[in-house]
Order: C-alpha cells, then structure tokens, then sequence
C-alpha cells in the first residue's frame, strides 16, 4: 500500500506539472505518445533485458502469455493508449471512442492491476522485479489514461459515454474468445483454461466462481450508467441533462 501511494503521488505530482507547464498541442501529442511507449516497454522490460543478455528469453516469452497476446483488460488498454496517442485526429469518432474507452475503463482496470495485482497476491513481496514491474506498470499507465481529462479529450455526454462502454465490453469480450481459442488451437484446453483471457472461462476470484466476464460485464453496464448519469446531472445545467 506505500508503494502504491508513492507512485499515486508521483502520478499527481506529474499531472499537476504537466498542466502547469503544457499549453501547446504538439508538446501533449508528443508526450502522449512518449507515455504510450514507456508502458509498453516497460511491461517488455523483463524479456527486452533477457533478449539482450542471453537469459532464456523465448522461455520467459512462452511462460508470460500476456507478452504474446493482449489477454488481459489492461494489456488492451495500454496498446490502445498508443493508437489513441498516433491518431492524426484525437477528435474524430475513433478518437472520441478510444478517449472514452481509455479514460471510463482504463482507470478502472489499471486502478484494480495496482490494488488488487494478482503476482503481487501470490509471492507478496516487492523484493521481486517481476511484481514492482507489474504494479509500476499499471502506475504508468493510470499516468496515460488520467492525461486524457488533463489535456480536454474527455467530454461528459451519457449517451456517447454509454455507447462506447457497450461497444467496449462487446470488443474485450471479442478479444478474449479469440486469444482463448489461439491458446487452445497452439497449446491445448487446458492451458487455454489456465490463461483464461478477459477471464471468459472461469472467474479470477477463488470461491466467486459466477463471477465470470458477462456477470462482471453486465454489472459494469449498470455502475457506469449510474455514474454517468451522476457526471451529467453534475456537469450540466438543467434542461441541457440527459
């Protein structure tokens, strides 16, 4: 928990210096996309020092799935940060969509991968890369997503919001029956079973077996709705509320 509130008070300490000192539209293109990039690299940076050191990295590859494919909700996000981050037009439909996407989902999941970080659950200690990497990864991340509102790409509007959350949760669930199905196709149902991308075969937490992807999506539909129609009536004046 002290890491976690070490790096959160990096993350405001940054936020609150970028908006200080950032006006121009290039700079926050060019730092969206540095950001983009240092999560990607970081969450490589275990097989990137193995490949370069000779220490089995293709083994390490083959024993960290969500290396080769985008298994879980956050390594989605973090690859959407970056098309997010390239886009010509941030203000497009693509834009608005992945702008929503990142910012209503992306806090949510990578809030989650640093409070409730599953190799973190397992071997609690910070005396391990692998965990420090993992936490710190999501803290990047989080870093990323929160620029979104900062720089102005955040527009409180419950239908559009709405829409891009439904086709969000269509989307993740799309990506997770293809990597399962890849995992089943190359490897076998039990290592499939055992990745359990956007956790569509079994629930992540032990004894909540029926907590499973549509349970969790289907109750993600209702808090998000709740909250944002809470942003709405906060955010606008009578008469121009949903």
């Amino acid at each position: 928990m002290i890491f976690n509130g070490i790096l959160i008070a990096f993350i405001a300490a940054g936020l609150v210096l970028i908006k200080k000192r950032v006006k121009r539209e290039r700079t926050r293109a060019v730092i969206l996309i540095a950001a983009a990039l240092f999560t990607i690299l970081f969450h490589y940076s275990s097989f990137l020092f193995r490949l370069v050191t000779g220490g089995n990295a293709m083994e390490y590859l083959r024993a960290t799935p969500n290396l080769i494919l985008p298994i879980y909700p956050c390594n989605v996000v973090m690859w959407s940060a970056l098309i997010f981050a390239l886009l010509k037009n941030k203000q497009s439909r693509v834009g608005a969509f992945l702008s929503d996407y990142l910012f209503w989902f992306g806090t949510v999941s990578t809030l989650v991968g640093m409070f409730a970080n599953v190799d973190f659950i397992r071997n609690p200690t910070l005396a391990d890369y692998e965990n420090v990497k993992s936490i710190a990864a999501h803290a990047t991340l989080l870093f990323n997503v929160l620029l979104l509102p900062l720089f102005g790409y955040i527009k409180i509007d419950v239908k559009r919001n709405m829409t891009s959350i439904l086709i969000s949760i269509f989307g993740m669930a799309v990506i997770g029956g293809y990597c399962n199905l890849v995992f089943c196709a190359l490897a076998s149902e039990a290592v499939a079973y055992e990745v359990n991308s956007m956790f569509l075969l079994h629930s992540p937490f032990e004894g909540l077996d029926f907590l499973t992807y549509p349970v969790i999506a289907l109750a993600a539909m209702l808090i998000y709705f709740v909250v944002f129609v809470i942003c709405d009536l906060c955010a606008r004046k009578k008469g121009k509320r949903f």
